[in-house]
């Protein structure tokens, strides 16, 4: 393997790594302040009083699901402006609702409710599990705990194709309510279900707590086959929650990466609720980058206006994934924008303004990959399709900065099973510290 190779394949690993670690958006934050605090990011709590250093490295978060880090840069933040890199942290699937056990023709089964917009069917008949944020009573307060069981405990299974025998050429069609409920065990038909106990001693079994001290939860089904190289020559990654966790982990590596203390400010943000329309506390559109934000631009001795004059210095790059083209559905793409995995970041464009991508944020994103040798694709929705949209818009709007949307190439999007390119991480995440690095954005 050259020496580029070698890089690209450890980045994959890595990127498996941090997938391999994040079943929930909870996870993802954990594994996050992880290895920020190996890499000498101090964490801030958004209650206390800020003293903010020059090249000092800080990170804080809100609902244990969102998270904001960044890096002080030499020059006050408000001469400068902040380099600011937004993706989000959770994926499409399912979430337990409270009281969630109840018996069916001799079955035990957990009641789900939909999260965002999955491939239902690719959940079918896989390994399943629970994970997410407990609510634990200790010592007379209240605590938050990770709960991730690695064993296969659910499953959604099929209709025999014996009785249902043109699944095949019409669809499978599932119905939310009835038909995607995944069974736990075998069940007496006289059996009564106690609902709020069945989940909670499953969980203080995990947890080695008292049931009595389960307070609340919040529990999504996970998968449990982990994310992996695949394809012939290891071109590609199989996992779950490629979407958005491969750019979360990009903007992450390349905000550690950065190598001497910039002029500017660097900022990464990972926020959840994306897949639902982002309108949280921990979402895109919560005030909780703009709080962040001000704090750092008005941050040591400022002049008047700080906080403006801050904001008009300041770029964001927001990263999700991009639609590769298909090889079984081309016509889906737009014949002149069909990009490719392991081609490098994609510059998403619309007309409809569901991206924030202008020509001046596209000539700067377009000028940092020229920087670094890695090429660029654009991607553009076909115009009868209904396209999707980013948290690129919703910060364009909150913040009033200039954004340009991008991501990485990948197949498959929202599946259960996702699939990207095992180079395009590597390429990506050249141009996010190039981005943290540059001095002026404007200079070719």
């Amino acid at each position: 393997m050259s020496g580029k190779t070698d890089r690209a394949m450890k980045t994959a690993k890595d990127l498996l790594a941090f997938i391999n670690a994040s079943p929930t958006a909870y996870h993802a934050v954990i594994e996050t302040r992880n290895r920020l605090n190996n890499s000498g990011y101090k964490e801030l709590n958004e209650e206390d009083e800020w003293r903010l250093e020059a090249g000092g490295k800080y990170y804080t978060s809100r609902s244990d699901t969102a998270l904001i880090a960044w890096q002080m840069g030499k020059q006050p933040a408000w001469e400068s402006g902040i380099r600011l890199i937004g993706a989000h942290s959770d994926s499409p699937g399912f979430r337990i609702k409270p009281n969630a056990a109840y018996t069916k023709a001799g079955y035990l089964q957990f009641g789900i409710e939909v999260y965002g917009g999955p491939l239902i069917a690719s959940w079918t008949d896989r390994d399943l599990s629970i994970a997410g944020r407990v609510l634990v009573e200790k010592a007379g307060t209240i605590q938050a705990m990770p709960v991730w069981i690695k064993r296969p405990i659910l499953r959604i299974a099929q209709l025999a194709i014996h009785l249902n025998r043109k699944v095949n050429d019409e669809g499978l069609v599932l119905n939310q309510q009835q038909h995607i409920p995944p069974i736990v065990t075998l069940s007496n038909a006289d059996e009564v279900v106690d609902r709020q106990s069945v989940i909670n001693d499953i969980i203080s079994e995990e947890l080695q707590v008292q049931p009595e001290n389960i307070v609340s939860w919040e529990l999504e089904l996970i998968d449990l086959q982990p994310g992996q190289l695949g394809g012939l020559k290891d071109d590609f990654i199989f996992s779950g929650r490629i979407d958005n966790l491969a750019m979360c982990h990009a903007q992450l590596v390349a905000l550690q990466q950065v190598k001497k203390t910039p002029a500017a400010t660097s900022m990464m943000v990972m926020f959840d609720n994306e897949e639902v329309g982002s309108n949280t506390a921990a979402g895109g559109a919560s005030p909780f980058i703009r709080h962040v934000v001000q704090r750092v631009l008005e941050s040591g001795k400022r002049p008047d206006h700080a906080f403006q004059r801050g904001l008009a210095k300041t770029f964001c790059i927001s990263a999700d994934g991009a639609h590769a083209v298909h090889p079984n559905y081309a016509e889906y793409h737009d014949s002149q924008h069909q990009v490719q995995m392991n081609g490098g970041p994609v510059i998403k464009h619309s007309a409809r303004e569901r991206y924030a991508t202008d020509s001046d944020t596209t000539a700067i994103f377009k000028t940092l990959c020229k920087d670094v040798s890695v090429p660029v694709q654009h991607y553009i929705h076909r115009t009868d399709l209904p396209c999707g949209s980013t948290i690129g818009p919703i910060t364009a709007t909150n913040l009033g900065i200039p954004v340009v949307d991008v991501g990485t190439a990948m197949l498959s999007m929202h599946s259960v099973r996702e699939t990207c390119g095992s180079a395009d991480s590597a390429m990506m995440i050249k141009v996010l510290q190039r981005f943290f690095e540059k001095e002026d954005l404007w200079k070719v």
